[in-house]
């Protein structure tokens, strides 16, 4: 993947950037959303919510097929370039900028038929999002419930939750995964991901390494929250069938259905 700047990118322009051109075919993995609302009975009548807007995809997608999408995000970097690619693709959306504990006082309860927490958007729920922290477990577990409470309140009865993060599987590794040329510098791009499972810690970060070797990237410090803790968080706070699904276009997180 080669990927081509005129200027430094901020974060969010390079991580849409993977995003097409790197982690997803965007047509396939919207067809497969299609697929999963059929089965849901979610139609362009639908309330969905995407809880975790970033960019814009893949809201934006769906919302030039007609999906009505209220949607929020919590980055200034993001908003910017969601606002941006939402204006080129001529789409009268705005995306908010909200943390999720502030949903209760902005978004009326029980009014969602579909939300999205989806991109590994939920594990920084206790903070950790492009900065350095100590992550305390109980304090982590205790923010995660409070967000699903949240989550759970916005949906109607019979709604849905699509949420997912890093499978369990992940392994620790440092990749390149294409160049990125700023004018006429150019850099490696590297995934790199760390765990310490003394600490249940997971580090992630997006490099950017120069040609003298120096590598540039903001850290991403979380709870490493299992499956199981999931799955048990969205039984405590009221879902009543939580399954875990399969989609052939996302391999890099594992997903769930919560509904309410």
């Amino acid at each position: 993947m080669e990927l081509k700047f005129k200027k430094e990118p901020i974060f969010a322009e390079l991580w849409d950037a993977c995003l097409y051109g790197l982690l997803y075919n965007s047509k396939d993995y919207v067809n497969e959303i299609l697929e999963l609302f059929e089965k849901e009975n979610i139609n362009k009548k639908s309330n969905i919510i995407d809880t975790s807007s970033g960019t814009g995809f893949p809201s934006l997608e769906l919302m030039e097929r007609g999906y009505k999408i209220d949607c929020m995000d919590a980055s200034d970097d993001e908003i910017e370039v969601f606002t941006r690619k939402a204006k080129e693709k001529k789409i009268n959306v705005k995306c908010k900028k909200i943390f999720w504990k502030e949903i209760p006082e902005n978004y009326e309860k029980e009014n969602y038929d579909f939300a999205f927490c989806r991109g590994n958007s939920f594990i920084f729920a206790a903070g950790g999002w492009n900065k350095s922290q100590k992550v305390n477990q109980k304090e982590s577990l205790q923010k995660y419930k409070e967000a699903l409470k949240i989550f759970y309140d916005l949906l109607k009865n019979g709604g849905v939750l699509y949420i997912d993060k890093f499978k369990d599987t992940e392994k620790p590794h440092k990749t390149k995964v294409g160049n990125v040329f700023v004018g006429n510098k150019k850099y490696e791009l590297l995934f790199y991901n760390e765990v310490n499972k003394e600490r249940k810690e997971r580090y992630a970060a997006m490099l950017m390494k120069d040609e003298q070797g120096k590598e540039e990237g903001l850290p991403n410090i979380t709870y490493l929250l299992t499956g199981k803790e999931l799955e048990l968080m969205l039984k405590e706070v009221g879902f009543k069938k939580i399954e875990k699904i399969n989609l052939k276009n996302e391999g890099h997180f594992d997903i769930w259905l919560a509904h309410k």
